[in-house]
């Protein structure tokens, strides 16, 4: 079967490119040309098919490209990146050999997870999708708050690249607009291989919604949003390369300091802090209070009835209180 994002990067949204051209170009039927492109709107791309002329992108992609990427990183990075069409999970990919400063970034996931197993969808051509490895000479107990600091590096870095109202949402996740957390527009996944005592690879898996088609909403089950609708400034290439910058320094730096030194940025950012917001837990029992920021672990410090109450484990979510809708 004939992949179709092989067929896509043969077209442009300036001109139209026909079917016999794409066959002849590729050495494949023109038959499979058409059956390739016809699921296009699977991966959430419009095309204008024209008789006669063709097939036209009706909006442009910018691919991921390694000389570009390489050309926005400093000259001093550490870090190598692999890029591929399709991958399962980059996560999971990168698991199974986590060399220190990989990175493994994908134009499309066909099993992309999110937190509590969550399925993760991005449009091809319209998100970020990649994952980080990284040792840490430390153990996993050593790497408390490491998803939260990942968070405030990201949200820096997009709001830097004119992102505005960018929020985080305890414990891994990007909201717009931060003012009301209506929105998913990105999301963080870690996992970690190691000894108790270390060291520890741990694989940061991060997902970014650029654009989100209208109609994936119904799939999705939650409400997305786009971080170019937000006011994002930087194309494909050069915000996966500034995140990537961002990361490496960070992540140094958390090797030394822990969260400790991020813990006001990830709260300056923070979706809903001093709000009336509910704790649900995997049991199904809900927890009423303020949400007052965070302790120097990352763990959640709520203001209740009885007094301040810290929430440690990474499969909470949080719901604003009376809301209809969860962001989890």
């Amino acid at each position: 079967m004939t992949d179709p994002i092989r067929l896509l990067r043969e077209l442009d949204a300036q001109h139209f490119t026909s079917g016999t051209a794409i066959a002849e170009r590729l050495g494949i039927s023109r038959a499979s040309v058409s059956t390739a492109l016809a699921q296009a709107e699977d991966y959430g791309i419009a095309l204008t098919r024209r008789t006669g002329a063709g097939y036209q992108l009706a909006t442009p992609i910018e691919w991921l490209d390694p000389h570009t990427l390489n050309g926005y990183l400093p000259a001093d990075t550490e870090l190598s990146i692999t890029l591929a069409d399709t991958l399962d999970s980059t996560n999971r990919q990168l698991l199974k050999n986590p060399q220190h400063g990989h990175v493994l970034a994908c134009e499309w996931q066909t099993g992309g997870r999110g937190r509590l197993g969550r399925r993760w969808l991005g449009a091809l051509g319209g998100s970020l999708m990649f994952s980080v490895a990284w040792q840490f000479a430390g153990g996993p107990a050593q790497l408390a708050g490491l998803s939260l600091a990942v968070g405030a590096m990201v949200a820096e870095t997009l709001a830097a690249a004119g992102v505005r109202d960018i929020g985080l949402k305890w414990p891994n996740d990007l909201l717009l607009p931060a003012t009301t957390g209506s929105a998913k527009v990105g999301g963080i996944l870690i996992e970690m291989q190691g000894d108790a005592l270390g060291p520890a690879q741990v694989v940061i898996g991060i997902g970014l919604n650029l654009q989100f088609p209208a109609h994936w909403q119904a799939e999705l089950g939650q409400s997305a949003a786009s971080l170019q609708a937000a006011g994002l400034a930087l194309g494909r290439n050069a915000l996966l390369a500034a995140i990537l910058s961002r990361l490496e320094r960070g992540l140094r730096e958390f090797a030394h300091s822990g969260f400790a030194p991020l813990l006001p940025v990830w709260e300056s950012y923070s979706a809903w802090q001093g709000e009336q917001v509910q704790v649900l837990a995997p049991t199904g029992a809900t927890q009423s209070g303020v949400l007052l920021g965070l302790a120097a672990d990352g763990s959640l410090r709520l203001g209740t009835a009885a007094g301040e109450q810290l929430i440690h484990t990474g499969d909470v979510s949080l719901r604003r209180a009376n809301s209809e809708a969860s962001h989890g």
